[in-house]
């Protein structure tokens, strides 16, 4: 995928805005302009629009080798409320095995603020 291109073959991810700036196995990162249907009822960017974010992040960098895998298990621990607009996810594989794969996802804010903190495995699903 090119720098800021937003991705195609994950619906979800572009109804939400999300755009893919950068994709491989060992890491990806992705960007959201915050917009008001974004917004929980408090005033806060909406906690399943962070964990979503994290987990499209995730997807496009344990899908981004030479073989589809599938999520096994996610995990969110919230830091802070976004102070910007823009959110980041970076997610990073920190582990891997012949079927699986293991990544922290880092939650950030245009202003760097850490907002949230996703870790995933991931399973193979080809030989």
């Amino acid at each position: 995928m090119q720098k800021n291109e937003t991705t195609a073959v994950d619906q979800f991810a572009e109804l939400l805005g999300v755009q893919v700036l950068h994709r491989s196995f060992d890491e990806a990162r992705c960007q959201l302009n915050v917009k008001d249907e974004h917004m929980n009822a408090l005033g806060g960017v909406h906690g399943g629009v962070i964990f979503s974010l994290a987990d499209i992040a995730f997807a496009m960098a344990c899908n981004a080798g030479d073989a589809p895998y599938t999520g096994l298990q996610a995990d969110i621990r919230y830091m802070s409320g976004a102070k910007d607009k823009v959110l980041f996810a970076t997610a990073t594989k920190v582990g891997s095995s012949k079927k699986f794969a293991h990544y922290e996802v880092l939650i950030t804010d245009g202003l760097n603020n850490r907002v949230a903190l996703f870790t995933s495995t991931c399973y193979r699903l080809a030989p």
